[in-house]
């Protein structure tokens, strides 16, 4: 089955990610143009430790940040979408 934005990446983003994204002024998580343009920023900043400087997703949100195995399982995704073509 093929990793997609809709059914595999677009879920990690909740309501609260996007709205602190927004927010800030950098980009929409829901967009897949987006996401796809800013693919490898996103990739550094979830490959980080949570809590670290820089990290994503920062706290603030209710569902709170990602624990070491979503962050694993995200990146895994992540780097299978963009091998799939972005699809």
């Amino acid at each position: 089955m093929a990793t997609t934005f809709v059914d595999t990446i677009k879920p990690y983003f909740t309501p609260c990610y996007r709205a602190h994204m927004l927010a800030v002024g950098v980009f929409d998580l829901w967009s897949q143009d987006d996401v796809k343009t800013n693919w490898a920023d996103i990739l550094d900043r979830t490959s980080r430790p949570a809590g670290t400087a820089g990290s994503m997703p920062k706290a603030g949100c209710p569902e709170g940040v990602w624990d070491q195995p979503t962050r694993d399982q995200f990146v895994s995704d992540f780097n299978a979408w963009k091998a799939g073509g972005f699809l």
